[in-house]
C-alpha cells in the first residue's frame, strides 16, 4: 500500500486547479447547449472522457477487464450514472449555469446522509448535521431568488436531483470498490453509459445541430479534460494523499463555478448567491472534513 502524504503546497494547488476545472462544467455545459441538446452532450462529453481513461490505462497497463458477475451491477450503476447526467444536463439547460453548480454541489451532503443509513461505521455527528444545517439554508437561498418561472423552478430541481443521484453513485461505488478498482468502475461506467446516451438523444431529442467553434470546444472541455484528464489526476493524487483531506477542496467548486459563469457567461452575482454558495461550502468543509471519502472522485 502506498505510504500517505502530508499535502503540501504543490498537491493542494493541483487540487484546486482541479476544482477550477470542475467548477467550469456548468459554464461550459451552458455554452455547448446552444448548439447541441443535452442528452447529445452528454454522449459526446463522455465518449472523449472514455477515450482519454482508456488511453491512460493503456499506458499504465492498468486491467480494465471485469471479473465474473460484476457485469450486472455496473450496468445499474451505469443506469443511475445516466440519469443522474441527463437531469444536470436538462437541468442546467433550464435555469442558470451557477444555480446548476450550487445545487449540484450538495452531493457530497447526500453522501453524509446515505452513509449514515447504508454503510457501516459511517454515521452522523453533530459536525455533519451543522453541515446539513448550513447547507440546506444555502440551497433555500438559491430557491428563494429563483423568479418565479416554472422552467428555472424545475431547472433549479433538476440539478437538485442530480446531486442526489450523484450521492447514491458514490455510496453504490464504494460498494463496488470492494471487488473493483475506481478505474474499472468509472471506465465500465462510461462504455455502459455512452450508448444509451446517444440512443436516447435519437429517440428524444432534435436532430438539428449548430457545433460553432465554442460549442466544440466547450463539448472537448467537459470530455477530454474534465471527464477524462480530472479523473485520472484526482486518481493519482488520492493515491498518494488522504482521501478525506483532498475531499475538503471540493469546497471550492461552487465557489468558482459562480465566478466562471459570471466571467464567462456574464450571469450576475447577488447577495443571496453568495450566501447560498456560502452556505453550501461551509456545509462540504464540516462534512467532508468528519468522515472518509469514497475513491471515485468527480467526472
Amino acid at each position: 500500500m502506498t505510504k500517505q502524504e502530508t499535502i503540501g503546497l504543490r498537491a493542494a494547488s493541483f487540487a484546486l486547479f482541479l476544482c477550477l476545472f470542475w467548477g467550469g462544467l456548468t459554464p461550459g455545459l451552458k455554452i455547448a447547449l446552444e448548439g447541441v441538446p443535452p442528452i447529445a452532450v452528454a454522449g459526446w462529453r463522455f465518449l472523449l472522457g472514455l477515450i482519454v481513461i482508456w488511453l491512460w490505462a493503456v499506458a499504465k497497463r492498468v486491467t480494465l477487464r471485469l471479473p465474473r458477475g460484476q457485469w450486472l451491477p455496473l450496468l445499474i450503476f451505469a443506469l443511475i450514472f445516466v440519469v443522474q447526467i441527463g437531469a444536470i444536463n436538462i437541468g442546467t439547460q433550464k435555469t442558470s449555469a451557477n444555480y446548476a453548480v450550487i445545487l449540484l454541489s450538495t452531493s457530497p451532503l447526500f453522501v453524509a446522509v446515505l452513509a449514515h443509513l447504508f454503510l457501516h461505521g459511517d454515521r452522523l455527528s453533530l459536525r455533519k448535521l451543522a453541515g446539513l444545517l448550513l447547507a440546506f439554508l444555502g440551497v433555500a437561498s438559491i430557491f428563494l431568488e429563483t423568479p418565479p418561472i416554472r422552467e428555472m423552478l424545475m431547472g433549479n430541481l433538476l440539478s437538485v436531483l442530480s446531486g442526489f443521484l450523484l450521492a447514491i453513485i458514490y455510496v453504490y461505488g464504494k460498494f463496488l470498490l470492494r471487488t473493483l478498482t475506481a478505474i474499472q468502475i468509472v471506465f465500465w461506467e462510461m462504455t455502459f453509459g455512452v450508448p444509451l446516451f446517444f440512443i436516447l438523444s435519437a429517440l428524444l431529442e432534435p436532430s438539428e445541430r449548430h457545433v460553432t467553434v465554442p460549442v466544440a470546444l466547450s463539448i472537448f472541455y467537459q470530455g477530454a479534460l474534465v471527464a477524462g484528464f480530472c479523473f485520472v489526476s484526482w486518481m493519482k493524487l488520492l493515491k498518494r494523499h488522504p482521501a478525506s483531506k483532498l475531499t475538503a477542496f471540493q469546497f471550492s467548486i461552487p465557489v468558482f463555478g459562480v465566478i466562471l459563469s459570471w466571467l464567462l457567461l456574464g450571469e450576475p452575482i447577488t447577495l443571496r448567491l453568495v450566501l447560498g454558495v456560502a452556505g453550501v461550502a461551509a456545509g462540504i468543509i464540516l462534512v467532508s472534513s468528519d468522515r472518509s471519502s469514497d475513491q471515485l472522485g468527480e467526472h
